[in-house]
């Protein structure tokens, strides 16, 4: 809810009035940056003592202006004196002290208010900055799923990990993008960070390019420089790494921030980096996205990304070609947008790719160029999506993986994926753990009939590109 002046006039007199009893109510001062971001390295017990600080630091700014305004507040409520002995001291009416008493603290609160306003655009700026994309992306089908993370980002108490999990190309990012764009106007969180783990990126003009966005995998080290920097916290920079990391703990600790953490699967044993996270959170967040499953994480909120369904996916497309200018294309039909969504599934990554190779290519090429898999651009998509976790298989798991096109969209119980594959049930839930783990099988029905199925687009891939990649280096 919007600060007003009125609130903060009537929360600048009471603080006033308790000035000398050291106690200062919470709201609305806990959710002003002005006075969080002074309690970065203090515990929050220290609050009455950041109000303080702000009202002081607008009262010397109030002085140059007009310095009775600020002498008669410093009388009534620093120095304590009654509204007779400040009248009699500054040869007023008591009646006439009311009144400048009244228009001095509402000038004040303008002042805060307006440096509250300035203190927030700046940070917003700043956050906004860190973010891969600078235009705000359209959301398709998660409006739910981006209520669901800022519920989860909004409680006061455990787990203070969450992680949004799916195949490359879901749409995780844009979903985290969405989160923090929302949060940074508020003063939930004192600062937010963005932190990339990623070193590939897939591009609709270059396709996939290795190893543009950093030269090795994200560490625990570079994970900590990183966040020092972006948060500001220039005085711990210089230290030696332990103590570096314990001064980042403790104001993690003091202060609730939020830092996001991208992609982190490509991270150096990010299974090791999970409880390193859990130890700098609380009363901060680390919110998460990866292509691996962190189900069995104890103390992590999982929140798992499926593909669109086919009336998103649908208007999706028809948002992608009225944005490229391809809306006026002839003969593009309903149950041609169909067609691409039959193929590709609800990917918004091979929707948009799809919709951008419609301006060179007939709608009938474009569609069967993703089932062959022919061009670069389509096989460096699937190879973004598809190459990092199809490489961490076992033979068992791709050959499990290989068979799922042959099971129904709704999902397959184990049994019939066990005939099917040739594969016993009891390894067969080992390697079917495995393809849930990297987000390959999705799972789904009730808790006592458990059916796995794979995306639309996964099929596609299995029944094409695969075949030529145990040739791959």
């Amino acid at each position: 809810m919007k600060l007003t002046l009125e609130e903060l006039t009537r929360a600048v007199h009471t603080t006033f009035r308790r000035w000398h009893r050291g106690e200062t109510e919470a709201r609305p001062w806990n959710e002003m940056l002005v006075v969080t971001r002074r309690l970065a390295d203090r515990t929050p017990a220290a609050l009455p003592l950041a109000v303080k600080e702000v009202l002081l630091n607008a009262l010397a700014e109030l002085e140059q202006q007009a310095v009775g305004s600020a002498q008669l507040l410093r009388l009534r409520f620093l120095d304590g004196l009654p509204a007779t002995a400040a009248a009699n001291r500054m040869n007023l009416t008591e009646n006439v002290v009311y009144k400048q008493q009244a228009a001095a603290i509402e000038a004040l609160a303008a002042a805060i208010l307006r440096s509250e306003s300035e203190a927030r655009a700046e940070k917003a700026a700043r956050v906004l900055e860190r973010l891969e994309t600078k235009e705000p992306p359209r959301l398709f089908g998660i409006h739910d799923k981006l209520d669901q993370v800022l519920s989860t980002l909004s409680a006061h108490g455990p787990p203070w990990l969450a992680a949004v999990l799916g195949i490359g190309g879901i749409g995780k990012t844009s979903l985290v993008d969405a989160v923090v764009r929302r949060l940074v106007e508020t003063s939930q969180f004192v600062n937010i960070a963005w932190v990339s783990a990623r070193q590939d990126r897939f591009t609709f003009w270059n396709g996939l390019e290795e190893k543009v966005l950093r030269d090795a995998a994200l560490s625990m080290e570079e994970l900590v420089d990183t966040l020092v920097e972006q948060l500001g916290f220039l005085d711990l920079g210089q230290l030696p790494a332990t103590q570096k990391r314990a001064g980042l703990r403790a104001r993690l600790n003091a202060s609730p921030y939020l830092v996001i953490v991208d992609n982190l699967e490509t991270a150096v044993d990010y299974q090791a980096l999970v409880p390193e996270l859990q130890n700098l959170a609380n009363p901060t967040w680390f919110l998460l996205t990866s292509r691996h499953s962190l189900h069995d994480y104890p103390g992590v909120r999982c929140l798992s990304l499926d593909e669109l369904s086919e009336n998103d996916s649908l208007e999706l497309l028809r948002h992608e070609m009225s944005t490229r200018c391809l809306e006026g294309i002839a003969g593009v039909t309903e149950e041609d947008l169909r067609q691409v969504y039959r193929v590709a599934g609800g990917n918004p990554l091979a929707l948009k790719l799809l919709v951008g190779q419609m301006y060179t290519l007939s709608l009938s090429k474009v569609i069967d160029n993703l089932r062959q898999a022919r061009g670069r651009s389509v096989e460096d998509l699937y190879r973004y999506i598809y190459w990092q976790s199809w490489s961490l298989l076992t033979d068992q798991a791709r050959k499990v993986l290989a068979i799922m096109p042959l099971v129904a969209q709704s999902g397959g119980q184990l049994e019939h994926i066990a005939t099917l594959s040739e594969v016993e049930n009891g390894p067969l839930l080992d390697v079917l753990q495995q393809l849930i783990a990297l987000c390959l099988v999705n799972v789904r029905g009730s808790v006592d009939d458990r059916r796995y199925s794979v995306h639309r687009l996964t099929e596609t891939f299995l029944l094409n590109e695969v075949l030529k990649w145990p040739t791959m280096p």
